[in-house]
């Protein structure tokens, strides 16, 4: 047993004595062929089964006949190797296998006589692959052999895993490049465009994205666009009215002349016009006018007719403001959010939910104070801290651009007010602007 043992060792430290240089597939190469000629088997075979139904094996390495061969996959079924995959020590046939799997082509084929194998496994037990011998004659030293098998098989197992590591570490590193040449070829193009785009826009700074244009006006326009539409709908009635059609006929003439100043007013914003004088305007019109044709515009009749509205709106309130339409544009925002966040709630309870619209405009010494309340769906606790972030909404995909809020609280503090919104989930929201007021006695324009 001693004497077995001293030669084991010497024999693993001669087959161990690779050249430190080689790692990874050229170390176990160097082994595969180390092991056939300390053995002095013909065959020498690593593979590993082919996931996931581990069926059949693929060789990664196959010594045969004083050289390496091709690798070969072949099935599991019937062969002595199905007894390695299956175990956590080495399988041994020392003479007469192929009497032993007779339907083994392969073992005929090399006419292999003799068989030890040994699995190399991951660190949790998991099967990797396997180590096998063969031979064309009866094993001599089946107790060496079998300790140098099981020796480098743990060895084996250990390279495995650090080309495992190393691979999974490289397909990282490609999908990292990749994305990083994704990434800098989109922001080239984008760059590019925004250095074409830039020449137009720029007055006093450059513009953070053009995406802020862009979506801001469209999101902008929605509005007006939505009321000239219906009310041209509204024409093609036959049987409409003569105040009806008057009516309709204003709300296009005054709409069409809003969504001009939209754009005017945007533009002048992408260029951050500072131009614009203070004027003195009649906020409780201008609320008024806002609100009467944004609610006329509503076309669902269920939720018109349901709704409750509690206005108040004190007379002749005046404010001295920099960009009155803009104030316009402020205030249908908000009635265009409270109204959504009301229909999501009305269509999910008909039966019993009742949407209320509180709008209330009221004068102070020196601010004047509007509220937009409603007991709609409310907005999340998590969410509130960034509702007027630039594009932070939280409408689904193709419904918010995330831009409404924002430009509603630029354009108030634009025009030296505040801006705060209080909200409880399923519940209610309210949304209150101060702007400076003026004495009642100063004469205003609208």
């Amino acid at each position: 047993m001693e004497n077995n043992t001293l030669q084991s060792l010497e024999v693993i430290k001669d087959i161990y004595n690779v050249d430190q240089l080689l790692s990874g597939k050229e170390y176990i190469r160097e082994l595969v062929h180390r092991l056939a000629s300390a053995l002095d088997v013909k065959y020498v075979m690593v593979g590993h089964a082919i996931e996931p139904e581990r069926k059949a094996i693929q060789t990664d390495f196959l010594w045969a006949n004083q050289g390496f061969a091709d690798n070969v996959v072949y099935s599991l079924e019937d062969t002595p190797c199905t007894q390695v995959l299956c175990g956590t020590r080495v399988a041994c046939f020392t003479t007469n296998v192929q009497q032993m799997f007779p339907k083994d082509q392969m073992l005929r084929d090399m006419n292999v006589q003799s068989y030890l194998g040994a699995p190399f496994l991951h660190t949790d037990g998991r099967l990797i692959g396997l180590l096998v011998i063969m031979d064309d004659k009866p094993f001599k030293n089946l107790e060496l052999q079998t300790a140098i098998v099981e020796f480098f098989a743990a060895r084996i197992s250990t390279e495995y895993r650090r080309l495992t590591a190393e691979d999974s570490l490289k397909r990282i590193n490609e999908s990292l490049e990749r994305l990083v040449n994704e990434r800098t070829s989109e922001l080239q193009k984008a760059f590019a465009s925004l250095q074409a785009t830039q020449k137009q826009l720029i007055s006093q700074e450059k513009l953070a994205t053009i995406g802020r244009i862009t979506f801001g006006i469209a999101h902008e326009l929605k509005n007006p666009l939505n009321i000239i539409i219906n009310a041209s709908e509204l024409l093609l009635d036959d049987d409409l009215d003569k105040e009806s059609h008057t009516r309709a006929v204003e709300m296009i003439q005054h709409h069409s002349v809003r969504a001009s100043e939209i754009i005017t007013n945007m533009l002048r914003q992408a260029r951050q016009d500072t131009s614009q004088e203070p004027e003195w305007v009649n906020f409780s019109v201008l609320v008024e006018r806002a609100l009467d044709m944004f609610l006329r515009s509503i076309t669902d009749i269920d939720l018109k007719t349901a709704l409750v509205k509690k206005i108040k709106i004190e007379p002749d309130i005046q404010a001295r403001l920099v960009d009155a339409p803009a104030m316009e544009r402020v205030f249908i925002n908000i009635i265009d959010n409270a109204l959504y966040a009301l229909n999501e709630k009305f269509q999910k309870n008909r039966a019993t939910f009742i949407p209320e619209l509180q709008v209330e405009l009221l004068p102070g010494k020196t601010l004047c104070r509007l509220s937009v309340r409603d007991n709609g769906t409310g907005i999340p606790q998590n969410h509130l801290p960034n509702v007027c972030d630039e594009f932070y909404t939280t409408k689904p995909p193709g419904e918010g651009t995330g831009l409404g809020l924002w430009i509603a609280k630029q354009n108030v503090e634009k025009n030296r007010g505040s801006f705060r919104i209080l909200s409880k989930e399923n519940e209610f929201t309210q949304i209150t602007i101060e702007l400076p007021s003026a004495p009642r006695t100063v004469e205003v324009s609208l």
